[in-house]
Order: structure tokens, then sequence, then C-alpha cells
């Protein structure tokens, strides 16, 4: 099942971060649609988070962009980390209960790439 198709699910006490291994495949399937010059998903922190930079041609399409992730997180009941500027987003994932990244990450990511951008 895609992980657009998928939704986020409570982590258990003592879930483990996702290993180097189990985040390959995820990225994978993420950045498949992006183009050669696309801004990728990428992990930061030593893979125990990943992000993306979004670009607008202003400041209210931005806002408008964060409203829509607002909204999918809280239904979600999973939060990412936001950067807004003029003209830009930026979007940071990572599961802090676990320490690091979950399957709800990459749940998430796919889903708010899947969000209208106009």
């Amino acid at each position: 099942m895609a992980l657009t198709d998928q939704h986020c699910a409570p982590c258990e006490s003592g879930t483990p971060p996702l290993d180097e291994a189990a985040i390959g495949p995820f990225l994978s399937e993420l950045n498949a649609d992006e183009g050669a010059t696309a801004n990728p998903w990428t992990p930061v922190s030593g893979n125990r988070a990943i992000k993306k930079g979004y670009l607008f041609r202003d400041f209210v399409q931005a806002v408008e962009f964060v409203n829509r992730i607002r909204d999918l997180a809280e239904a979600e009941g999973h939060h990412p980390d936001l950067e807004v500027g003029y003209g830009k987003v930026v979007v940071r994932l990572a599961t802090h209960s676990i320490g690091g990244l979950s399957e709800n990450d990459f749940i998430l990511a796919a889903r708010i790439d899947a969000l209208p951008r106009d």
C-alpha cells in the first residue's frame, strides 16, 4: 500500500526508531516522483529526522500551505516542525517519543507532498 494511502498510528512505548536499512526504501518511495532538480526529502541529524523545503511565490502561499499541513497533522495526530519564511516552507519530521524516525514520519511526508500547493 502506498504511503499516501496509510494513516499514522500511535507508537507503542519502547518502539525503536527505524534503522538506516529501513529508512532507505521509505526515502526511495518518497522521492520516486521527484525530478532531477527537485528538492527531495533528506535525512538529517544522523538519520533521526527527515526534512524538505518547498518554494512558493510569496508569503501568503507559504502560510496557506502551512495551514494545510496543520489540518493534516492534526487529523493524523503527528506533528512536524515547520519553518516559514517569505516564499518558503521547510518541513522537518521525526517521532520525538522514540528519538528518531518511524513509519509515521514517512506517511506524513508523503501526505504532505500530496497537498495542493497553489
